[in-house]
């Protein structure tokens, strides 16, 4: 939905209290997804179990959110803009984080022929690089290992690296400034975010570089990025991959995702992760995604683990805000990743609809 307000009304939107005559263009957009889910060997929050679970789930297919953006010609080929963004749990009605509204975006900008620069609460550019190469088009955060190994969304070292306000995830990151500037095909980016740290400017920041060739037929994307805890310990992450238009129909996609974080004076963990996938339409209306993932973990002084998963989705498409889903999904978990006891494969079938709007 599209409407015209007040640069006051935006302002009242952000809280900001400030006030001007001219006018902007505002969207407010969002996903709303859910599904029912069956499943044996995890939990409702998708961790691995002895157990099966049955549970009406809200981003099996794309994480439901809404939000509003805006943006105003100034003139000169310059350009403002902004995005807030808040993650929706459709099956509960709670937000996604309860400690963050704006969990997912809260960023303004400028863009013009010199590139685009952007300041706030935004995605780190290992989680953005993965976004062009995810076979299954970063659908399922909860399960898909892209996400939540590659870009750091659960990370699981249980210490907060960068500003994050979260022990447990470093996809995003507070009080961070980033620039990207295309150079025909190829666009460069860079990504700076402030510990905020008093008498120690390195303790919480992180920094980040990121190089892509975009093009409608073959893509390649890297990046890395590096953090700091409150203790000055590193964690440093990197992506790199491709997607290749291999038929008219049929887009393929591979990654390798690498991380490394020191989680105390003498101890580190690695993961690894390889995957590769592809997007096939079979009609204009029914399309078939599916990746296979590779995860190998380990830890100083204890054994290494990991698992294997495969992802796929078959999809419909009532029109092009309207869709229903099946998911199926399956783990094969290598020694005693997440914990002894627990089953050695896991299985889920999913059916669910998505709206955009």
């Amino acid at each position: 939905m599209k409407f015209k307000v007040n640069k006051l009304a935006v302002a009242a939107v952000l809280c900001t209290g400030a006030s001007a005559m001219a006018q902007t263009s505002v969207t407010l957009y969002g996903i709303v997804d859910v599904s029912v889910r069956s499943q044996t060997g995890l939990t409702s929050t998708y961790a691995r179990s002895p157990l099966n679970t049955t549970t009406v789930a809200s981003g099996v297919g794309p994480t439901s959110r809404w939000g509003l953006r805006g943006s105003e010609d100034l003139g000169g080929g310059l350009r403002a803009f902004f995005n807030v963004e808040s993650g929706i749990n459709v099956d509960t009605g709670a937000s996604a984080n309860t400690a963050t509204f704006f969990d997912r975006a809260s960023v303004i900008g400028l863009a013009g022929g010199w590139g685009t620069v952007t300041a706030g609460r935004q995605n780190t550019l290992v989680a953005d690089s993965v976004g062009v190469v995810d076979a299954i088009g970063l659908r399922f955060a909860g399960l898909n290992p892209n996400i939540q190994v590659t870009s750091l969304t659960g990370h699981q070292l249980g210490i907060e690296f960068g500003t994050t306000a979260s022990t447990g995830s470093s996809n995003r990151v507070n009080n961070s400034v980033k620039y990207a500037k295309p150079f025909g095909p190829v666009v460069a980016r860079a990504m700076y975010s402030f510990g905020e740290t008093a008498g120690d400017a390195s303790r919480q920041r992180s920094v980040g570089l990121g190089l892509d060739y975009i093009s409608s037929s073959f893509s390649a994307t890297s990046a890395y990025t590096t953090f700091r805890d409150a203790n000055d310990r590193e964690l440093q992450a990197a992506n790199l991959g491709a997607s290749w238009l291999a038929l008219p129909a049929l887009r393929v996609m591979a990654n390798a995702g690498y991380n490394r974080g020191e989680t105390s004076a003498t101890a580190v963990t690695r993961n690894r992760l390889l995957s590769a996938g592809v997007n096939y339409a079979v009609t204009p209306a029914v399309d078939v995604l599916a990746g296979y993932y590779k995860v190998n973990h380990s830890r100083t002084a204890q054994a290494d683990d990991g698992f294997n998963r495969l992802l796929a989705f078959a999809e419909y498409k009532f029109s092009r805000r309207s869709r229903v889903f099946l998911e199926l999904d399956k783990t094969h978990w290598k020694g005693n990743y997440l914990g002894a006891s627990n089953k050695s494969t896991s299985n889920g079938v999913s059916l669910g609809i998505t709206h955009t709007f």
